[in-house]
């Protein structure tokens, strides 16, 4: 076996792979991707296919193509940097006010408008992104890779996708078929792609605009799987899920998730804090990979969306986007139609833009050099990343960020146990008391933080009255 396959292998066999499939490109260097019984993605290498483009195409490899230089080499829009966000041009909390592009998607709308009017205006033939599978066979995958052509699918893809999907396949439609299109995907696949279009013309001519999605990790199929059994769908018979469901009564940082049986037409909507695992950020079978990534809003892409966890938009169940621009293109197109009013455009600062995803960017620099320091200690083998300044954590926080990945790696098993025994209660239980042990740590962490909000609330009040 080479040396790239190799290396490959210890990014699989490490728990470092995110499933992208930018290593099983056809005529690439890998080999076909499989999913596990942990419902995630990974590369079945084919030792026999040339190597020589390997290290190149894996995300997690080739420190040389980090997203410093990749930032450099494809964005025009390097007005401003910051170290949380890269390169950007301009940063602006927005929703979009024209037809339903707001109430049909999962917070501001922003992400479909914009594939929609690019495809509108013909300046692409299709949108790569993640769609629903319909019907999805049983046991999942409910989204995969897809290319949407008209303004109609476009929308049919709306709303947030926290499921694992793999683009080796729509990459291959994409070399057959010539044309424009634009790439939407979270920041590892955004950078894949930008490791693909530095090694193969055709898809650097043809991948003219790529969107990046804000993202705290990937989840497995098994967690949507999760979500259905826990709302009393077996695995078996869940047919459909959606994530992030709006309504006047569901504040947007609150997350609702609808799921379908088999043979029903109706879907049932739950509050996924009620389900065991159901805490998004808690990190019940996130993906062991994400978090060895330092990159949260995508950097490499033309333009990122994201949330805008503010105190001012948190609680609007409508949905408010944070938009950060890179393109100098991207940029005017977005002003003209805000000039039009078409969209509602509020400036924001770095500061204000790192401040919405402050939990994030938290466990991807400050948690992932205690991780990586632990790695070292044990001298276990890791991806060469990026050096950040950041405090040491306190005990309290390594103490979190321990208990989390502890979180991640005993859901992932249970799952897997509960069904085989077919009995939801054996990985609900072990979640659960994974869960206390995390909850408690973080309400202490917490505890400062909230009293000092209390208080600033109250010197407030007192200076109004």
């Amino acid at each position: 076996m080479s040396d790239a396959h190799t290396n490959l292998k210890k990014v699989r066999d490490g728990g470092y792979c995110v499933g992208c499939g930018a290593c099983a490109l056809p005529g690439g260097p890998g080999g076909k991707m499989r999913m596990t019984p942990y419902g995630e993605y990974e590369p079945d290498l084919a030792a026999t296919v040339s190597p020589s483009q390997l290290e190149k195409a894996c995300p997690f490899l080739a420190p040389e193509l980090d997203e410093d230089r990749l930032a450099e080499a494809f964005l025009d829009g390097r007005e401003q940097s910051s170290r949380e966000l890269g390169y950007y041009n301009s940063i602006s909390a927005a929703h979009v006010e024209e037809a339903e592009w707001r109430a049909n998607g999962s917070s501001g709308g922003m992400v479909s408008w914009l594939a929609a009017e690019l495809l509108r205006t013909g300046q692409i033939d299709g949108v790569i992104h993640a769609r629903p599978v319909s019907p999805a066979p049983p046991g999942g995958p409910f989204y995969t890779y897809g290319i949407s052509r008209t303004v109609d699918d476009v929308a049919t893809a709306a709303h947030s996708h926290y499921h694992v999907v793999e683009m080796s396949g729509v990459l291959e439609e994409v070399l057959e078929t010539p044309g424009r299109y634009l790439f939407i995907g979270v920041p590892c696949f955004v950078k894949a792609i930008r490791r693909l279009q530095t090694l193969d013309p055709r898809l650097n001519e043809r991948i003219a605009f790529t969107i990046g999605l804000v993202c705290g990790h990937l989840k497995s199929v098994n967690w949507s799987l999760s979500l259905g059994w826990g709302a009393g769908i077996p695995p078996e018979e869940l047919a459909a899920i959606r994530f992030r469901e709006k309504g006047e009564d569901i504040p947007a940082k609150s997350y609702h998730f609808a799921v379908r049986a088999r043979g029903s037409d109706d879907f049932l909507v739950h509050d996924a804090a009620s389900i065991a695992g159901g805490r998004f950020n808690t990190g019940a079978m996130m993906l062991r990979a994400c978090d060895f990534c330092d990159d949260v809003v995508g950097e490499t892409a033309d333009l990122t969306v994201g949330d805008a966890w503010l105190p001012e938009y948190q609680f609007d169940w409508r949905g408010k986007n944070m938009v950060v621009i890179r393109s100098a293109h991207l940029e005017a197109l977005i002003q003209a139609a805000f000039n039009a009013g078409r969209l509602s455009l509020t400036p924001l600062s770095a500061r204000q833009a790192a401040d919405a995803q402050s939990g994030g960017f938290r466990h991807r620099r400050e948690g992932l050099a205690y991780r990586l320091e632990g790695k070292k200690a044990r001298g276990e083998w890791h991806p060469v990343k990026r050096s950040f300044k950041v405090r040491p954590p306190s005990p309290l926080r390594r103490l979190i960020y321990t208990l989390r990945q502890e979180v991640s790696l005993i859901s992932r098993e249970a799952f897997v146990r509960a069904r085989s025994a077919g009995n939801f209660e054996v990985y609900a239980g072990s979640v659960r008391r994974a869960m206390q042990r995390l909850r408690f740590a973080e309400l202490v962490s917490a505890a400062p933080r909230i009293l000092s909000v209390r208080i600033r609330h109250v010197l407030s009040k007192g200076r109004r009255s």
